[in-house]
């Protein structure tokens, strides 16, 4: 099962993913946590250190991965009763985009990293920000990412069996799954 879930930074939407989570692991549930983000300055710093400290405090015992790229390479770490958190599909694509590396199609790349994943487990709930809700003219590499966000996201959410947009904290239902 694929849950896609997006919204604006600082929505809940991460808090909403790990409920989510935390709920459908009630009996026999393994809770794993992928963090494709990584700590390029102060402000990502303390994001990190509050998502890790959140976990940590839960009533559920999550496992962490910590990986920026090529994250189709940890499918092999999960079975059929996993909960998987991607936490986050936007940090996700910088990594690949901008590496000194990428792929030739980063979308491409990460849908068959998605694919497996989803094979790998029971459930993955992949998180994600929403960006082009602004007009503002930018630079054509920072259009280039928005645009390749937005295919991302398309893809995600067609293949996706529930997709959820939050906003303020509230979860809205956009396909499928259970208000």
């Amino acid at each position: 099962m694929l849950i896609f879930i997006s919204g604006g930074v600082r929505s809940g939407k991460s808090s909403f993913a790990e409920r989510f989570a935390e709920e459908a692991a009630a009996g026999t549930g393994k809770l794993n946590y992928i963090a494709a983000g990584r700590a390029s300055d102060k402000e990502m710093e303390h994001r990190i250190a509050m998502h890790q400290l959140k976990r940590n405090d839960s009533q559920k015992s999550w496992q962490t991965f910590e990986k920026q790229r090529n994250l189709h390479e940890l499918a092999p770490h999960f079975s059929r009763n996993d909960i998987l958190v991607l936490d986050c599909l936007t940090t996700w694509l910088n990594n690949e985009m901008f590496a000194p590396d990428p792929p030739e199609d980063p979308v491409i790349h990460m849908m068959m990293g998605i694919r497996m994943l989803r094979q790998s487990c029971g459930m993955l709930i992949t998180v994600s920000n929403e960006l082009s809700y602004d007009a503002h003219l930018y630079e054509e590499s920072v259009l280039d990412y928005i645009k390749g966000l937005g295919r991302l996201h398309q893809a995600a959410v067609k293949e996706a069996d529930a997709a959820y947009l939050v906003e303020n904290g509230l979860a809205i239902l956009k396909k499928g799954g259970q208000q």
